[in-house]
C-alpha cells in the first residue's frame, strides 16, 4: 500500500480481497400493514434513477451506501475537536475505512474520505480526488460526492466530472498493470471547504484464492480529526492482527453472527517521514491483517503458483547447451543466470492473475521476455535440468527485513529472486539485474535481508545477506603532476568500483552514456577545484569477468593552489569520499538514518613536483565506531607525496539513540578529508644558492643594529622571497599564471625592501600575462605601492582604483585614501576612508582611523572628532599598538607615554618608533606646524624601517614642496 496515498487503499488491498456485487437490502414492511392493491392492467412505471447516467463499459457504477457499513461512532464531547496542525497544508476530519470479508470471496472495501485545504497550495488534491482500482478483476462503486461549507451540506456528485484514466505509471520500468484511475473533479471548491467522498471497491484477484490481507494505516503525513477503521468477518475466517510501529489493537466483539475488529482514533497527529530512512523501518502505523495461520501456509499457496512444469525440447537444449561448455558447477549456475538477465528481456504484464502468476519456462525461453516471477521460473528450469537444488524466493525490495515484522501474508511481497544451493554454500540469485559480473564469486550481492523459500519444508522466512566474499567497493586516484613547470599541471583521475558496486555504476553508463556519465563525473572535479579543464577524451574499462569498471578522466589547471615564496600549497580534494559521510538534514531525528555507500572506498592521492618529496610523513589518523571506519596516511613514493585515505561501512542505519555520536565522529573525519600539499619548487638547500645568501648577509649587515629584531626578520624573509621568485621565473612558461604569481609576489618583496624601480617592473610584467581577478589585484596594488615609493601619486591612484574595480577578495583598503592624501584630496581622503573604516576590524582599522583623522584634521581640525568614538571606546589596558596611536591622536595619551609605549618591547622597537614619529610628525603638519614636522619624519628615517609605509611617506614628506 503506497503508505500516504489513502484514495490507492483498495487497489493496494485488492491483493488480499473478494468482492461480490453489493447493494442495499430492501426495508421490510412494517407489521401487519395491508399490501396496496394492484392496480388491474396497470403499466409500472420505472422509478427515477437518483444518480447520473453511466457510460456504457465506463469500469464503474453509482450506488446507495452498502448496508452492512456501520456509521462512525460518536465522538465523546472530550475528543470532538480537529487534531493538531502540521506541516502541509491540508486536513482530514474523517477517514472511514471498512470491509466486509465474505466466507471465500465477495470481499468489498467501503472508503469515506473528508479532506479540508487550508491554503490554495492543496486545495488541487483536495477537490480532484483520485481512486485507484484493476478492472480485471475490479469494479467502483461511487456511493457520495458532496462539499459542506459553512455547515451546509452540497450533494455535487451529479455535477461532478469524473474521468477514468489508465496511468501505466511504471511503464517505464517494463512494467504495466492495468490500474486505472478514476479522477473525480469536483467545480466550486474553495479553501476550508470539507470535500466529502465515499466509494467501494468490489473484486479481489483470484490469484490469492480467496485469502484476505491488509496493511490498515493508522495515520498520514495530515492530521486526521477521526479515524474509523472496521472490519467484519465470518466466524471461521480468523483473522490475526499485529501493529505494526504502534501499540494499538483493535476492540474485538461479534455483531450480527459476524467477528468484528474495530479501530477508532482522534485527533491523529500527521507523521513526518525523515529523510533517507530505511526500508525495513516502518514509518506510518499500520495494522496488518491476515487470515493466514503460518508463513507455511502461504508457502503452500506460493508453490501451487511455481510448480514446476515438465521440460520441452528447447529448454532441453538450452540445457544441454549450458552443460556443453563445460565448467564446475559454479560456472554452469553463471552460466544460466547470464544467459537469463542477458539475454531474456525484462517485461512485466501484471493483468489479473499474471500478477502472480509466472508463465511456464518454455513460453519465457519461447518469447524471450518476462518479468522477476517468469524469470525465476526459467532460470530454477535450466538450474533444475543441470541437477541443482534451485526455489524461487518471496523478497520485498520495498521492505526489505522489515518483512520479519508483518503477519504471515501474500501481500508483503514484491519480488522474486532465486535460491540455488551448491554444497555448502547457497546463492541468492537475481535474473532481473543486467550487467552483472559474470562469475559467482564477483558479482554483486543485493542484501535482500529478508525472504520467503517457496518449496517443501519451508516454515518461516529466511534471512538474506550477502556471502562472505561479496565485493561492494569503489577506489579512486588523483594524480597530480607539478614536475614540469612551463605547463599546465596535468591531473589523472579514476575511478574503479568492483562488485555490486560496479555493476551499478555500469547500469550507469548503460543508461546515460558514457560521455554524460563522465561529464557528471568530471563537473565535481571542475566544481571542487576552480580552474580545472578537462582535457581529452573519457576512458571506460569494463571487465565483466572480474565485474570491475573503470572511468579515466584527465584534467589540467593552468596553476592549481596557493603560490608563496618558492612553495605552492596545493588543497587536496576529497570529494569522492564525501557522500560517504552524509548526515541527516534534522536536528532531532525520530527514525534510523540509512547508511548506504559501497561497503569499502578508498582514496589515493599522488602530488609530483619539481622538487623530490623528503618532509617526514606525519603518522596516520583515523575515526571510527560500530558504523564506519576511516583512516588516512601520508607517506612518500619514488619523490611524490601521497595521501591515502580508507573508507569501511561497518552498519547500516544510524539509531537515533546513537546519531549525536555519529555526528561527532563523522565531524571528525570530515576534518581528515581536508588536507594540503606543500611542493617545493626551489630547494633552498642546494650548495649552489651559497653565494646568494651571503649577499644578502652583506644587505642586512647594516640593518641588524647590534640585534636580530622583527625590522631584520621582515627584511630577511623578502629578500629570501625576491630570491626565491628569481630563481623560479626562468623555469616558467613566461605567459602562465604561475609566472604572473611569482612576479606579483616578488614586487610586492621588492617594495618592503624599498626597491620600487624593481617592484614596478615585475607587477608590469605580471599584468602583461592578464591573469585572473585574484592574481591581477595582487599585481595592481604592487603597482600601486611602488607608485607611491617613486613619488608618483596620481599614477598609484590609477593603479588602486583598478584594483577596487575587479571586486576581488584583496581590495586596496587604505591605500586609495594615502594616495587622495597624498595629492592633497583630503575630502576624498576622508570618504575613502570612511567606507574602508566601516568595512575593517581589529588592528587593521585602528590603523584606517590614523589616516582618517589625518585627512579630518586637513579640513579645519576636525580630526579629533572624526574618531572621537571610537577612542572612547578604546580599552587603556590592552596591548594594541595601533590603539595606542590613535589615543594619541584623539588626545588621550601624551607624546612621552607614546614614545616610551614604543621602546616598550625591544623586538618591535624601531618599527613602533618608525610609526610614532611619523604621526607626530603627521599630526604637526596637518595643524600647520610643518617646520617642527619636519624633524619628525627624519627621526622616521633613522630607525631604517624601510618595510613600512610610514618610512617611504616620510621620505615623501621630506621631499615634496613646503605647503600645508
Amino acid at each position: 500500500m503506497t503508505k500516504k496515498f489513502w484514495p490507492a487503499l483498495w487497489l493496494a488491498l485488492s491483493f488480499g480481497l473478494a468482492v461480490a456485487q453489493t447493494t442495499a437490502a430492501p426495508k421490510p414492511a412494517a407489521a401487519g400493514a395491508a399490501k396496496p392493491a394492484k392496480p388491474v392492467n396497470a403499466v409500472k412505471a420505472a422509478p427515477a434513477s437518483p444518480y447520473p447516467a453511466v457510460p456504457v463499459g465506463a469500469g464503474y457504477r453509482f450506488g446507495p451506501v452498502p448496508g452492512w457499513v456501520k456509521p462512525v461512532p460518536e465522538a465523546s464531547a472530550s475528543t470532538a475537536k480537529p487534531a493538531a496542525p502540521g506541516t502541509k497544508a491540508r486536513r482530514d476530519p474523517l477517514v472511514d475505512l471498512q470491509i466486509q470479508v465474505a466466507p471465500k470471496s465477495a470481499t468489498v472495501g467501503w472508503t469515506r474520505l473528508q479532506r479540508v485545504a487550508l491554503d490554495t497550495s492543496t486545495l488541487r488534491e483536495v477537490s480532484e480526488p483520485q481512486i485507484g482500482f484493476n478492472p480485471a478483476y475490479q469494479q467502483l462503486v461511487i456511493h457520495q460526492v458532496a462539499v459542506i461549507r459553512d455547515g451546509r451540506r452540497e450533494d455535487r456528485l451529479k455535477d461532478a466530472r469524473i474521468e477514468l484514466m489508465r496511468r501505466e505509471q511504471q511503464l517505464e520500468r517494463q512494467m504495466i498493470d492495468g490500474v486505472r484511475t478514476a479522477l473525480v473533479v469536483i467545480n466550486d471548491v474553495r479553501v476550508g471547504d470539507v470535500v466529502d467522498v465515499a466509494y467501494s471497491i468490489e473484486g479481489e484477484n483470484p490469484i490469492f484464492e480467496g485469502h484476505f490481507a491488509a496493511l490498515l494505516t493508522l495515520a498520514d503525513d495530515v492530521p486526521i480529526d477521526r479515524l474509523h477503521l472496521r472490519i467484519e468477518s465470518p466466524p471461521d475466517r480468523p483473522l490475526q492482527v499485529k501493529g505494526l510501529a504502534t501499540a494499538l489493537q483493535p476492540e474485538r466483539f461479534e455483531e450480527g453472527g459476524r467477528q468484528v475488529l474495530r479501530l477508532v482514533r482522534e485527533q491523529v497527529a500527521p507523521v513526518t517521514e525523515e529523510v533517507n530512512t530505511p526500508p525495513w523501518f516502518k514509518v506510518y502505523p499500520a495494522l496488518h491483517v491476515s487470515d493466514y495461520g503460518s508463513w507455511a501456509d502461504v508457502n503452500q499457496w506460493a508453490q501451487r503458483l511455481f510448480a514446476a512444469e515438465p521440460a520441452d525440447a528447447a529448454l532441453a537444449e538450452r540445457v544441454a547447451a549450458i552443460r556443453a561448455q563445460g565448467g564446475t558447477p559454479q560456472e554452469q549456475v553463471a552460466a544460466a543466470l547470464r544467459f537469463v538477465q542477458d539475454e531474456v528481456r525484462y517485461f512485466s504484464a501484471s493483468l489479473g492473475e499474471s500478477s502472480h502468476r509466472p508463465k511456464p519456462a518454455a513460453r519465457t525461453l519461447a518469447e524471450r521476455l518476462g518479468d522477476c516471477k517468469d524469470k525465476v521460473v526459467l532460470l530454477n528450469a535450466l538450474l533444475t535440468g543441470l541437477g541443482l537444488d534451485a526455489r524461487p524466493v518471496l523478497v520485498s525490495v520495498f521492505r526489505n527485513r522489515g518483512v520479519f515484522g508483518f503477519l504471515p501474508s501474500h501481500n508483503v511481497f514484491d519480488h522474486v529472486i532465486s535460491r540455488v544451493q551448491l554444497g555448502e554454500q547457497v546463492y541468492f540469485l537475481d535474473p532481473t539485474m543486467n550487467g552483472q559480473g559474470l562469475s559467482l564469486e564477483r558479482r554483486g550481492y543485493f542484501p535482500y535481508g529478508a525472504g520467503l523459500v517457496v518449496g517443501p519444508g519451508t516454515e518461516a522466512l529466511t534471512a538474506i545477506a550477502p556471502p562472505a566474499f561479496a565485493v561492494d567497493s569503489m577506489s579512486f586516484r588523483q594524480d597530480w603532476n607539478l614536475a614540469d613547470l612551463k605547463k599546465p599541471a596535468q591531473l589523472r583521475t579514476s575511478f574503479k568500483a568492483a562488485g555490486l558496486a560496479a555493476e551499478r555504476w555500469r547500469a550507469n553508463a548503460a543508461q546515460a552514456g558514457v560521455d554524460r556519465l563522465a561529464e557528471a563525473v568530471g563537473g565535481q572535479y571542475v566544481k571542487a577545484v576552480p580552474g580545472l579543464v578537462s582535457v581529452g577524451a573519457p576512458e571506460l574499462v569494463d571487465d565483466r569477468a572480474s565485474n570491475e569498471i573503470e572511468l579515466k578522466l584527465a584534467f589540467e589547471h593552468p596553476a592549481p593552489g596557493r603560490y608563496g615564496r618558492g612553495q605552492l600549497e596545493v588543497e587536496l580534494p576529497a570529494i569522492e569520499l564525501v557522500d560517504a559521510f552524509a548526515l541527516p538534514p534534522e536536528a532531532r531525528r525520530r527514525q534510523p538514518f540509512l547508511l548506504d555507500p559501497p561497503r569499502l572506498m578508498e582514496l589515493r592521492v599522488s602530488f609530483t613536483g619539481p622538487q623530490p618529496f623528503t618532509a617526514a610523513a606525519p603518522a596516520p589518523q583515523q575515526v571510527s565506531d560500530k558504523h564506519f571506519g576511516f583512516q588516512v596516511r601520508v607517506e612518500a613514493q619514488n619523490g611524490a607525496m601521497v595521501v591515502a585515505s580508507r573508507y569501511e561501512r561497518r552498519g547500516d542505519e544510524v539509531l537515533p539513540s546513537d546519531l549525536e555520536t555519529y555526528r561527532e565522529r563523522v565531524g571528525r573525519a570530515r576534518q581528515l578529508l581536508s588536507s594540503r600539499a606543500r611542493l617545493v619548487l626551489i630547494d633552498f638547500r642546494d650548495k649552489k644558492l651559497e653565494d646568494e645568501f651571503k649577499a644578502i648577509d652583506r644587505r642586512m649587515a647594516k640593518f641588524s643594529a647590534g640585534r636580530p629584531d622583527t625590522l631584520l626578520q621582515i627584511l630577511q624573509a623578502n629578500e629570501i622571497t625576491r630570491l626565491a621568485g628569481t630563481l623560479l621565473l626562468p623555469k616558467l612558461d613566461p605567459a602562465g599564471r604561475l609566472a604572473a604569481r611569482v612576479w606579483a609576489e616578488r614586487a610586492q618583496a621588492s617594495n618592503l625592501l624599498g626597491d620600487f624601480e624593481g617592484a614596478l617592473l615585475d607587477a608590469e610584467a605580471a599584468l602583461k600575462t592578464q591573469p585572473p581577478a585574484e592574481e591581477a589585484a595582487a599585481a595592481l596594488e604592487a603597482k600601486g605601492v611602488a607608485l607611491v615609493g617613486l613619488a608618483r601619486p596620481a599614477d598609484a591612484l590609477a593603479a588602486f582604483n583598478a584594483q577596487a574595480q575587479l571586486g576581488s577578495s584583496s581590495p586596496p583598503a587604505g591605500w586609495l585614501g594615502t594616495a587622495h592624501f597624498m595629492l592633497g584630496d583630503y575630502a576624498k581622503a576622508e570618504s575613502v576612508l570612511r567606507d574602508v573604516a566601516a568595512n575593517t576590524t581589529g588592528e587593521s582599522r585602528h590603523f584606517v582611523l590614523l589616516w582618517l583623522y589625518l585627512a579630518a584634521e586637513r579640513q579645519g581640525g576636525r580630526g579629533k572628532a572624526a574618531i572621537a568614538d571610537d577612542v572612547a571606546n578604546l580599552d587603556a589596558g590592552q596591548d594594541e599598538w595601533g590603539g595606542q596611536l590613535l589615543r594619541y591622536l584623539g588626545g588621550a595619551l601624551d607624546r612621552d607615554s607614546l614614545l616610551k609605549a614604543a621602546k616598550a618591547k625591544p623586538e618591535h622597537e624601531r618599527l613602533r618608533l618608525a610609526e610614532a614619529y611619523f604621526f607626530i610628525g603627521q599630526q604637526l603638519a596637518a595643524q600647520g606646524r610643518r617646520g617642527d614636522a619636519l624633524p619628525w619624519f627624519e627621526r622616521t628615517l633613522s630607525t631604517q624601517a624601510v618595510p613600512y609605509r610610514e618610512f617611504t611617506l616620510a621620505k615623501w614628506e621630506l621631499k615634496r614642496p613646503g605647503a600645508n
